[in-house]
Order: structure tokens, then sequence, then C-alpha cells
């Protein structure tokens, strides 16, 4: 009697498949973990960043002495303006700011006329300005802006020399509402807490868009 051998059908292999909500919890998990990462990195970064200290006073530009007629300040106002602008110029410059660091003071020093208006339509009715520096340090800080005070007198004086102004003449920079080095304001725990209100509504719209991934992926969604 023959032997009828029976070819036996190979069974296909069959993928494994994990069901939606187990791909969806994982997924979920990968993107928590990114953004809790993310977070911690920015978290020490704040954390490890020293604290800012400013220190600012105003900058009145005043009359000679030998100036001393009633309507003298409303003749020589726009003068006074004029020079004020050209001496924040100057000690904003890259040359003056060369001397100031020489000096042993900090890189980041600012002098501006006060605005009394707006930046659309700005206003520099006064011979007033605004002079600042900054620093990490606060020693640092006040160091920085008592060499940009000296300095600034020194240049205001030495331009009108050139100019061939005799010193009863000239113009002068009064230093008034020094405020010392203060810190800057903003504090860690507010960071903080914005960070962790960000990484949260981060992790919620990552969330969500895994979920939208899933509806619309119908191989994710087997």
């Amino acid at each position: 009697m023959p032997v009828v051998f029976k070819r036996a059908e190979s069974s296909r292999e069959r993928p494994i498949s994990l069901p939606a909500d187990a791909i969806r919890k994982r997924l979920r998990l990968a993107v928590v973990v990114v953004v809790l990462t993310v977070a911690a990195g920015l978290g020490y970064d704040i954390k490890s960043t020293p604290p800012m200290y400013l220190e600012s006073a105003a900058v009145i530009f005043s009359l000679p002495p030998s100036q001393n007629a009633p309507n003298a300040y409303v003749s020589f106002t726009r003068s006074l303006i004029t020079s004020g602008d050209a001496m924040a110029k100057i000690l904003t410059s890259p040359q003056t700011q060369r001397q100031i660091r020489a000096a042993g003071g900090a890189p980041d020093v600012n002098m501006a006329l006060i605005n009394l208006y707006n930046e659309d339509y700005p206003d520099y009715g006064e011979p007033l300005a605004t002079l600042t520096a900054k620093s990490h340090s606060a020693a640092a800080a006040h160091h920085t802006f008592m060499v940009s005070a000296r300095l600034l007198g020194r240049l205001l004086s030495a331009r009108q020399a050139q100019a061939g102004v005799l010193p009863r003449d000239r113009i002068t920079a009064q230093i008034v509402a020094d405020t010392g080095p203060v810190a800057q304001a903003g504090s860690p725990k507010r960071a903080f807490a914005g960070l962790a209100l960000l990484a949260l509504v981060v992790a919620v719209m990552m969330c969500s868009m895994v979920d939208r991934l899933l509806r619309w992926n119908p191989v994710l969604s087997l």
C-alpha cells in the first residue's frame, strides 16, 4: 500500500501586537519622561544662575555757575539736552567701555536720556539721564557705577576744555537719587513655578497629540 505524505501547511507567523491601551500608556510615559528631563535641566540652570544686581541714578546736566540770569535755564535747556545726549553716546561707546573695564568695572553700563513720553513718540524735554550699572555681584555693580560716574565727569569736562570753554562757563553733571546695588526683581521660586506649569501644559499637549495619532493611524490602533 503506497504511503502518501501529506504536506503540512506552514503556519504563518503572526506579529505580536499590543493593545491600543498599552501603546497609549507607553507613549504617554515616554512623553512624561522627556518633558521631566528637559524641565529638570532648565531648573538646574535657573538654580545655578546667580542673581543680577543693578545700581542706577539720575544724572542732571546743570548750567554753569556763571549763568545765573532768571531766564538762563530756558535759554540753555536745549544745549543741556544736546550735551547730555552726546555724553550718553560717548559713555556707552566701545572705547569708553574699554576704559571702564580697564578700571576694574563690569562691561554692562548704560546711560540714556529720560524719555518723558513713549518709545513711538519720544520726548527728551529735560536735561535728565539715567546711569545704570549691572553685575552678578553687588560689590562689582557698585564699583562699576562709581567708575562710570567719575569717568562721565572727566569726559564732560575734557570735551568742554577741548572746545575752549572756560571752567566757569562749563556744564556740570550731578548724580542724584543713587539707588545703590539692588537685586533684580524675580525670584527662583516664581521661575520654578512657571517652569512647572509650562512642563505640565507641554505634557498634556503631547499626550493629546499621542491620542490623536493613535486614532488617525489604523496600524497603531490595532
